[in-house]
């Protein structure tokens, strides 16, 4: 039996028995969509990161083994002398939290102070130790002087700012979407903090994940209602009765709950992608939705009854909604087969979703037209009330202008559609393509700027490399490599903060001091410089030197791993999250250290990873695509002529791109299969509706069709144009190349197509 003949017999199905049509396709749905309580839900960033990719993978592996958490910063900015006190209080309030693993200051002043003759630079050592054994020497006091106020800056830090450094107890990759224990931390320090004169700033991956969400969300949460009151508003041209607004609903919502169950049951959980899928699903179906009610009320408008009209309908325009929806979710579905789970999850629901979507279209909305007939006639014959007026097509100004054009000037059309393409190919040389994170996050999150505050004020920031050593003198030498390094300004370890002389120090002090340094306290009063570093010389003879054992808590959690190794932590001199910088960042690490990882080789994944398997993926979707469509229509001609509006709004779609500086993101490229399926499918329903009745003026079957596609357009813009007041750059991007794709994909499928259509069929 062919497609046509089936769809007949489903529609002759559906006017004598809808409800056991509408049984069939809803009980299927419902029992997939019983699996959703049982579900395991992963809303983590981690559940849709590509561990598979060895650099990604070795940040998961090495956070997990070391247990480094997120790392929140906060730069406290006030009057010097408050400074201090405000330290002790923001660790104070946020090491009261369960969500934090550990708070403290970067180096513990109090013990640097302490240990400072162990752990100054080797000159400056040795200018202590001179004005020990010869007090007289006033060039070495001088020196001593300058240089003792040089460290005294370097270890207070910069006057005025202060960091504190949060470790939390879970990495926030971890955390669920909108579940960050961040803003609780905020709150609790600026209690902490008030009246103090104090400010705090915040910074690091838990600060910039929160806002972004919290932003992110909080828009979308308002501007949802907003988008379905649109889209709603304008069905109402097609379809002004409730109850067929709420059947296209049912559909959808039945569609997305089977799809989510089925994703649940082949995976065994749902991810933060599967919230994605859902605009998929919505913006496909309610276009196979429009596709069968303009058809229905264009056939009325030409006098036939309801069952005539209904059977023509499902066997005309179901061809297409058939063609269309197998071509655009087996694409969906050979996405998933990529070894990335981002693909995975989108593509399986995004397949699934839309071949439950399919029957469910196919036998509920026309099985919901014939109970409301019935109902419709009884009403009549007990009211003896006049029948209703004969439906009207739907109204689209100025379609037909463009059509006649189209196909009474088809040379003249096409050669215009090739210069518009050719012009917006043009600017492909224009083609930014967007690594920088947060140039993809919301612009109200206040973390963003800190970042670069802190990197101005302190050199330091929230996503350092980090180098596991077996050693101290191997920290010492993955240290030294690194140092004065372009990509660098800071590499800090236990082997930067304990010198390698340490033997040599303690031999210098005993030569010195001898045993009477071991005895030795400091002197009550003692305000001359000299006396107080001869003082602090002989409390380190007598303390002795500092070893791994002996170091503060603060200092071994941060520097050697549970495992044992010895951290180097390589901080780089551009704050900015730079997926291209993050690359160079971490071959010059690797080159030092292989298992050398840290939250930017998460970035470079992002925003610039590897996807070899993309091309083969490319060409597998377009041989199933072209398969499809040759056992469709069996001849060569229609398949190019359906393939046309793809082949003429995609590259003008990038070009229009490139022209107007939208650069292209990992969030652009989610959109653009939906670009490829929406094109696919309208001109698959151009034609069929040539197809369907030969002897049609290829004008009037390009308006019949031309009214449904702007539909379509319509309400799939109207949708996407929200995100345009997000303020959200990432999701502006998406609306972007929406609000310039579909309306180009409409123009195509009704002037290039027919225009074509009138040159190879040679029939106007």
């Amino acid at each position: 039996m062919s497609v046509r003949g089936a769809l007949d017999a489903v529609a002759r199905w559906t006017i004598r028995s809808p409800w056991r049509a509408i049984a069939w396709a809803v009980v299927p749905a419902l029992a997939l969509a019983a699996l959703l309580p049982a579900t395991t839900v992963d809303l983590t960033f981690t559940g849709v990161m590509n561990r598979a990719n060895e650099h990604v993978g070795r940040y998961f592996e090495m956070s997990e083994q070391y247990e480094l958490g997120g790392l929140l910063l906060v730069l406290l900015e006030g009057e010097e002398e408050r400074l201090d006190q405000a330290v002790d209080r923001t660790i104070e309030a946020a090491s009261a939290l369960p969500s934090v693993a550990a708070a403290r200051h970067p180096l513990p002043l109090e013990w640097l102070a302490e240990q400072a003759p162990w752990l100054v630079e080797r000159p400056l050592f040795d200018r202590w130790l001179a004005l020990a054994e010869q007090p007289g020497d006033a060039e070495n006091a001088s020196e001593f002087l300058t240089s003792a106020l040089a460290l005294r800056a370097s270890v207070a830090g910069v006057p005025g700012a202060r960091l504190v450094e949060i470790k939390m107890t879970k990495d926030p990759l971890a955390e669920e979407v909108g579940e960050s224990p961040f803003f609780e931390i905020e709150a609790a320090i600026e209690r902490a903090l008030a009246g103090t004169g104090v400010s705090a700033g915040f910074s690091g991956l838990p600060a910039l994940s929160a806002g972004d969400q919290q932003q992110t969300l909080g828009a979308i949460k308002r501007l949802t209602p907003i988008s379905l009151v649109l889209v709603l508003l304008l069905f109402r041209i097609v379809e002004k009765r409730p109850g067929g607004m709420l059947s296209v609903a049912a559909v959808l919502v039945l569609s997305i709950g089977a799809a989510l169950g089925a994703v649940g049951l082949l995976t065994g959980k749902l991810t933060v992608m599967e919230t994605f899928f859902g605009v998929t699903v919505f913006g496909l179906g309610i276009d196979f939705a429009v596709h069968l009610f303009v058809r229905q009320r264009e056939e009325l408008a030409h006098g036939r009854s309801f069952e005539q009209a209904l059977r023509r309908t499902l066997s005309g325009a179901g061809r297409g909604i058939v063609a269309g929806g197998i071509t655009t979710a087996g694409a969906f579905l050979i996405a998933a087969t990529a070894p990335d789970p981002v693909a995975l999850h989108l593509g399986l629901s995004g397949g699934l979703g839309l071949l439950f979507c399919l029957p469910l279209t196919l036998l509920v909305l026309p099985s919901v037209w014939v109970l409301r007939q019935r109902r419709h006639r009884r009403r009549l014959e007990t009211a003896a009330a006049a029948p209703a007026g004969r439906p009207t097509p739907v109204p689209v100004p100025g379609l037909l202008s463009v059509v006649r054009w189209a196909t009474e000037r088809p040379v003249r059309c096409l050669v215009v559609s090739g210069v518009l393409v050719a012009g917006a190919l043009a600017g492909l040389p224009r083609l930014q393509v967007e690594t920088r994170l947060e140039r993809i996050m919301n612009r109200g999150v206040p973390a963003i700027a800190m970042v670069d505050r802190i990197q101005e004020v302190l050199g330091t920031n929230g996503a350092p490399w980090i180098l596991a050593a077996q050693s101290l003198e191997e920290a010492r030498e993955f240290g030294g490599r690194l140092d004065g390094h372009p990509l660098f300004s800071e590499t800090v370890s236990l082997g930067t903060i304990l010198p390698a002389d340490l033997p040599e120090r303690a031999s210098a002090l005993h030569r010195v001091f001898g045993s009477e340094g071991r005895s030795a306290a400091a002197t009550p009063g003692m305000a001359d410089p000299r006396a107080l570093a001869v003082g602090a010389l002989r409390r380190a003879a007598a303390a002795g030197p500092p070893d791994v054992d002996s170091l503060p808590p603060g200092l071994r959690d941060k520097f050697i791993a549970p495992t044992g190794e010895f951290l180097v932590y390589a901080y780089a001199a551009d704050s900015k999250a730079d997926g291209a910088l993050a690359r160079r960042q971490r071959e010059a690490v690797q080159a030092i250290d292989p298992g050398a990882s840290g939250l930017l080789a998460v970035v470079e994944g992002m925003m610039i990873g590897d996807r070899p398997w993309i091309p083969w993926i490319a060409g597998a979707i377009l041989g199933f695509v072209l398969l499809v469509l040759c056992l469709d229509f069996r001849r060569l001609s229609s398949v190019l002529l359906a393939v046309l509006p793809v082949l003429a709004a995609v590259p003008f779609t990038l070009g229009v791109l490139c022209w107007v500086g939208i650069p292209f993101n990992v969030m652009t490229w989610l959109v653009l299969p939906l670009i490829f399926g929406l094109g696919i499918d309208d001109g698959i329903h151009v034609v069929h509706r040539f197809l369907d009745d030969p002897a049609q003026p290829i004008r009037a079957a390009a308006l019949s069709v031309g009214r449904a596609i702007a539909m379509t357009t319509l309400t799939t813009t109207a949708s996407f144009s929200i995100l345009l007041f997000t303020d959200h750059p990432g999701l502006e991007t998406m609306a972007a190349v929406m609000l310039i794709g579909l309306p180009a994909c409409l123009l195509a499928s009704v002037t290039v197509l027919p225009a074509a259509a009138v040159l190879l069929l040679g029939r106007r």
